[in-house]
Parts: C-alpha cells; sequence; structure tokens
C-alpha cells in the first residue's frame, strides 16, 4: 500500500500539532508584509484591499493587485463546513476552475458564496484553451496552419515528419522553430485566428464558471496550463480579457502552468514588458527543486510586481519517500522532522523563497489538514532549522519531475509525458485517485501501449525519473 505523507499516527500527530501550535505562538503576529515589492514603489496600507481578516493568519500582499491574501489559499477539496472553518480561520483566497471535476467543484461553491463572496478572493480558469489536459483541437490546427504559411516548406516539413497524432509536445519544437525563423527574418506567423479561437473559448468558459457559480463577477480568471509560450503572441486573447474586465466580469488576468514552465515564464515577463499584456497573477507548479531552476524567470516577474501563488509545491515523483531511506533522512532532520513531507515542502516555499513566493495552495479535506496547515506561514524557524529544512527537503526531492517538458519533446509517440506524471502523483502521492482517473480518461489513450520502450524520454531526463515505470503503472492502475 503506498504511504500517504499527510497520515500520521495519534503519537505523531499530537506531537506535530503541539510544535506548530507552540512554533505560531512564539512567532511574531502576522502581518501585511506591506514592504514595497522591487518595481512596485512605495505602498500605502490604506490602498491595500482586505476582505478577511483574523490576527492568528499570515497575510502578503499580492502582487499589483493590492490584496492582502492569505498565504494559505484552498484549493480543490473540502465540503461547506470545512470552508466555513477556513473562512473564520482567516483564508480569503480560493481557488477553483472547471478542470476540478468538471466544473463540479465549483457548482459545489455556490451555496458557500452566496453567503461570503464579499470576504473572498475567487479565481477560476478556462482549461482545455492552451494546456492542463489539452490543447483545443481547432486551436491546435490553427496554430499549426500559421507556422505551416510561416516556416519554409522543408524546415516544416523536418518537424512534422508525416506525423499526425494528437501529441502537444511537439507543438514547442514549432514554436522554437518560428521563434529562430523570426530573428531571422524580422516576420512574425500570423496567429490571429489561433487568438481569435482561444479568445471566444476564453469568454465562453468565463460565463459558464460564473453560471455554475452563480456569481457576478470573479477576482480573477486564467488560461489553465499554458505550455507553449506562442500565446502570449495572441493579443485577442488579451483583448477578451479586457472585454471581460470593462463588463465587469473579471478583475484581473492570470495563468497557470504545469510544464514547459521556464519559456512559458520568460515570454511572460517579456509579454507584460512591451504590453499590452498586463499580468497581475501566476500559478505556476513549482517547489523548492524547480523554484532554483526557475528563479531568474520568478525574479523577474516578482519585479513585475505580479502576484505569485505556488501550487504542487510537493513536487512529481514516481513515488513519495518510503522505508528506510526516509527514516535516514528523518533522523538528521532535528525538529523539522515533527513536520510531515507535505508540510516540510510548503514550510519551504513559505519561509526560504526570499518574498518571491506569496501564498501556496493547499487541497485541504478535513480540520486535521486545516488545523497543521493553517500554523505554517507563521511559524518561526530558527537558522539551524532552516538549514534543516534547506537539506532535508532537497535530499528528499532527489529524483522529483522538474516539469521541463524535456521527455515529452523527445518522446516519438508524443505521449504526453509530464501529463502522465502529474496523474501518477495524484493517483500516489495527493490520494486524487477521482482526479487521476479523470484526467487520464480524458487523454484518451493507454501510454503503455504506446509506449516503445526506446528510452528517449530517460535519456533526456536529467532527474532520472523512472519514466518508463511510471506509465506502466500508472496504465495497470487506471487502464
Amino acid at each position: 500500500m503506498p504511504h500517504d505523507p499527510r497520515k500520521l499516527d495519534r503519537r505523531d500527530f499530537l506531537k506535530a500539532t503541539a510544535t506548530l501550535t507552540g512554533a505560531a505562538a512564539v512567532g511574531s503576529a502576522p502581518t501585511a508584509a506591506a514592504e514595497p515589492t522591487p518595481g512596485a514603489g512605495a505602498i500605502n496600507e490604506k490602498d491595500l484591499i482586505v476582505r478577511n481578516r483574523v490576527p492568528t493568519m499570515a497575510y502578503q500582499r499580492l502582487g499589483r493587485t493590492n490584496y492582502l491574501c492569505s498565504r494559505i489559499v484552498q484549493g480543490f477539496g473540502g465540503d461547506e463546513n470545512l470552508w466555513r472553518r477556513l473562512l473564520a480561520r482567516g483564508v480569503n483566497y480560493w481557488d477553483t476552475g472547471w478542470g476540478y471535476g468538471e466544473g463540479n467543484h465549483e457548482k459545489s461553491l455556490k451555496p458557500f458564496l452566496a453567503d461570503h463572496r464579499d470576504k473572498l478572493w475567487i479565481t477560476s480558469k478556462a482549461t482545455n484553451i492552451a494546456g492542463f489536459t489539452r490543447i483545443d483541437d481547432e486551436v491546435r490546427r490553427l496554430y499549426l496552419k500559421a507556422i505551416k504559411d510561416f516556416l519554409p516548406a522543408e524546415a516544416y516539413d523536418r518537424l512534422e515528419n508525416g506525423d499526425d497524432k494528437q501529441g502537444r509536445a511537439d507543438l514547442l519544437r514549432f514554436h522554437e522553430a518560428a521563434i529562430a525563423h523570426q530573428k531571422a527574418t524580422g516576420k512574425k506567423p500570423d496567429l490571429r485566428p489561433a487568438g481569435k479561437r482561444m479568445a471566444e473559448l476564453y469568454l465562453q468558459r468565463l460565463d459558464e464558471s460564473l453560471q455554475r457559480m452563480g456569481i457576478e463577477h470573479v477576482d480573477a480568471y486564467f488560461v489553465h496550463g499554458i505550455e507553449i509560450p506562442w500565446i502570449f503572441d495572441c493579443i485577442e486573447v488579451w483583448e477578451a480579457y479586457e472585454k471581460a474586465h470593462k463588463a465587469g466580469k473579471v478583475r484581473h488576468f492570470g495563468f497557470s502552468t504545469h510544464q514547459h514552465q521556464k519559456p512559458v515564464l520568460a515570454a511572460a515577463a517579456e509579454a507584460n514588458a512591451r504590453g499590452p499584456w498586463k499580468i497581475d497573477l501566476i500559478m505556476p507548479g513549482v517547489n523548492p527543486i524547480t523554484f532554483d531552476d526557475w528563479r531568474e524567470e520568478l525574479d523577474a516577474l516578482h519585479k513585475q510586481d505580479v502576484g505569485i501563488i505556488a501550487m504542487k509545491t510537493t513536487g512529481m515523483k514516481g513515488k513519495p519517500l518510503e522505508g528506510a531511506r526516509r527514516d535516514r533522512l528523518r533522523q538528521k532532520a532535528g525538529e523539522i522532522a515533527d513536520y510531515n513531507e507535505w508540510e516540510q515542502k510548503k514550510l519551504y516555499m513559505l519561509h526560504l523563497t526570499d518574498g518571491v513566493i506569496h501564498a501556496c495552495i493547499a487541497a485541504m479535506k478535513d480540520n486535521r489538514e486545516m488545523q497543521r496547515d493553517l500554523a505554517l506561514p507563521a511559524v518561526q524557524l530558527s537558522a539551524e532549522a532552516r538549514r534543516e529544512l534547506k537539506a532535508y527537503v532537497k535530499a528528499g526531492m532527489a529524483g522529483a519531475c522538474h516539469l521541463c517538458g524535456n521527455c515529452a519533446v523527445h518522446c516519438p509517440e508524443h505521449i504526453a509525458l509530464v501529463d502522465m506524471i502529474r496523474y501518477h502523483a495524484y493517483l500516489h502521492q495527493y490520494n486524487e485517485r477521482e482526479l487521476a482517473a479523470e484526467l487520464y480518461a480524458q487523454a484518451g489513450y493507454d501510454p503503455a501501449k504506446l509506449c516503445s520502450h526506446c528510452g528517449k524520454c530517460t535519456d533526456a531526463c536529467d532527474s532520472g525519473v523512472k519514466i518508463t515505470e511510471i506509465l506502466y503503472q500508472l496504465s495497470a492502475d487506471l487502464a
């Protein structure tokens, strides 16, 4: 039976809860953290937007939105009873989207929002436009047509290789070839048809989200799971947001990203710098390992005063640490050993990222998770504890998937490998079998049957993730 890092026996739970409570008690009072952000200028406390604030919760100004955001954000999970307790404890940001249970999470929020909308920040997301589970088929077709018209015929043919499989990783190769040709010629591909399609989907899905939640506006509406940077050349998407903004349906634009994150984050910073884009919020799947990998891009966005909320902070691994290796690490971890694997990663992202990460998503499902997670932002770590945390977390994440997408780019069968690793993690790390099964079914194929055992994915992986093993285990679990 797979180890669940969130589960403790009763003795461990009582001990750890006492440690968390004590640490929170001796910590300084949570503050608004209203110091100037690089590039933001002076911040007037009077300009902060405050909706739900209690003394025991730590808050952070969420970039140029000026929203005073709880450093723990509620994501997928829980029910109305738990949400009311979270609200009472000072959580004031709820994250949702169509991709969470095919809209069922949005629907379940409706009665809760009817009573508490004025106390919350609500972010939802337009799924299946440019990633997360898939890129819209028509968007993909229009994009490839634009690139085919733009590139020399021989260059396009080399990229296509006569392969018409429904892959996504290949789009990054087309994008990179288009950028190289653009630099060489000074010309650009005509992406307006693809941009128009994405804009239509964005507006359509925004209206559907508002209807499901029974509200008139969201604070932010994201494009969910951007995987290829070319979306920022599609001004039509930004214009669609501005149209919805003027209609009072959405206040801020943002995006989430699950793979190819380094080039996507770099492109977002460039888009913000050149305009007309004004990306206010981002939600990268970032963990203690990938934070260092993407530090330059995250710093650039931070200097633009973009709000950054970290998701997937535990990382994507084939399996969580278990057995003798975990026990050896725990013996060396000192006081950090009182926190389970999930909590250690959140502590790292909240306290060891130099203020770049404003908040972390926690998919709290019950009262025990709530009690433990909500204590994390106020924990004060000694210098020794910070060293222990950094060493322990980095050692425990050896072999973690970095979500770079290199494996998928090199896969000759165009298997969405990063997605499959993510679904495996939902199943074996995050204990989200229903979500894993739903997303796996949407992929529409059995990855183990497509895999040719060529080994190119493993050769391309700098982390040594056993990708083929993951594919076969996922297939056995869900096919």
